[in-house]
């Protein structure tokens, strides 16, 4: 079951850990807030906590940095909430004439004409390659700063869905945070780093369940070792789960990996937690002998209860996704690696039940 203890830091602080001649200032900063949302409040008072702190000078430019470089990714994909977005990592160093570049080129295309916005590193390499493949207008690009290989390639300096990050973990937040997918091709340690990073908040539920492609040029094998040899010695030596072996999906052909993406959004549409339920909105409901059949497959993972169908619930939930059916469930704390053939199962079972209705057989 997924723990639902969380600090509560909306809650009114008291006014006694900051000093006296603050007080009224504090009090008027938070009825400015007041009626607005309850985390305006509550990030003033961190704030202030963290510059009441004896904190030396490094970790106070630190702090300045991150929090600016988060600001300016929020602010940078404020407009594109609508759009799916697929992130591409791969190597900085690729040159235009290897397979692998056209090969990300042509699949970077393929999944703008299927409604996709690109986010890259921002760089040369692959990076350049799925922003070109994209185009300016539909490619994000987010650089590090660092004193080699990451100057803006052309297809992203000075657009306004560009910026740069001094740190990686910030950078990072972003690709899977605004991504609805992620197309991993070769590249080096900083890949790799991406590739094991993504699968590990996938593995444990702390990133919303997203299809994950390993794309390769044809008749390349920059991933058959780690399909073969190092995801077969991890399960071997029950470092990891079987099943975790479907949370990648393994392809040298850029069609195939389009389809695979759009085919997780046939029917489902996004994910959230509320306390201890996992809910999965979808775009349509499921008949109940799809509900039931899908309890049926699935009954082994569940924490308690069974997969049920709700709307309008919670009420908390965003306005604009009321009139979305979703499904409710407690899955097992440690099985959260499970959604994406949860969610496979869903489209599938909602599509069976769509063209039986059209008068398509199976």
């Amino acid at each position: 079951m997924i723990s639902s203890s969380r600090l509560n830091i909306t809650e009114h602080p008291s006014l006694d850990e900051f000093p006296v001649e603050l007080h009224t200032h504090i009090e008027a900063l938070l009825e400015n807030y007041n009626g607005d949302s309850l985390y305006k409040g509550a990030f003033l008072i961190e704030a202030l906590r963290f510059l009441e702190g004896k904190h030396p000078t490094p970790d106070l430019k630190m702090t300045t940095h991150v929090l600016r470089e988060v600001r300016q990714g929020l602010d940078c994909f404020e407009h594109y909430k609508v759009w799916r977005k697929v992130s591409f990592f791969g190597s900085a160093r690729t040159p235009a004439t290897d397979p692998r570049y056209r090969q990300t080129s042509e699949c970077a295309e393929a999944m703008r004409e299927a409604g996709f916005m690109i986010i890259t590193g921002g760089g040369g390499g692959q990076m350049q390659a799925a922003n070109e493949g994209a185009g300016r207008e539909h490619s994000f690009g987010i650089n590090i700063n660092l004193p080699m290989e990451q100057e803006p390639n052309h297809v992203v300096a000075d657009s306004p869905r560009h910026f740069s990050c001094q740190y990686f973990f910030t950078r990072k937040l972003f690709f899977l945070k605004e991504s609805d997918a992620v197309i991993l091709t070769p590249g080096g340690f900083g890949t790799l780093d991406e590739t094991f990073e993504t699968l590990t908040l996938l593995q444990t539920g702390r990133n919303p369940p997203i299809p994950v492609v390993l794309l390769e040029a044809p008749g390349d094998d920059y991933w058959g070792p780690f399909i073969r040899s190092w995801m077969r010695r991890l399960i071997d030596d029950e470092l990891i789960s079987a099943s975790d072996q479907q949370l990648v999906f393994h392809t040298d052909n850029h069609e195939t990996a389009v389809k695979h993406i759009n085919d997780y959004y046939i029917n489902y549409h996004s994910f959230r937690y509320v306390g201890n339920w996992i809910l999965l909105r979808i775009l349509n409901p499921l008949s109940d002998a799809a509900l039931e059949r899908l309890n049926a497959e699935f009954t082994d993972v569940l924490h308690e209860g069974e997969i049920e169908q709700v709307f309008n619930w919670p009420k908390s939930d965003d306005k604009c996704f009321s009139h979305l059916p979703r499904l409710r469930l407690q899955l097992i704390h440690n099985r959260v690696n499970v959604l994406p053939q949860l969610i496979r199962r869903v489209n599938a079972l909602y599509a069976r039940d769509h063209n039986n209705d059209s008068g398509h057989s199976d």
